[in-house]
């Protein structure tokens, strides 16, 4: 059973604003927020506004229940 704090967190894989980048000091992005991070976007999200999940769309044709990253 994972903790409560690791189920609210989304799997940033299939959140349709996140995309891969280029930089090996910022290698992951969100669309939505328009920004660049090492840390996973919904940590960096939930950390600056201290709500999760706040802009989470699923990639259409994602999995149901995705596994959570760390």
């Amino acid at each position: 059973m994972l903790p409560d704090r690791d189920r609210a967190r989304p799997d940033c894989l299939h959140y349709a604003h996140y995309f891969v980048t280029w930089e090996s000091d910022r290698p992951r992005g969100c669309r939505a927020y328009e920004f660049k991070a090492a840390e996973l976007p919904s940590e960096v999200v939930r950390e600056a506004s201290g709500q999760p999940r706040q802009l989470f769309e699923r990639k259409p044709g994602g999995r149901k229940n995705p596994r959570l990253l760390r």
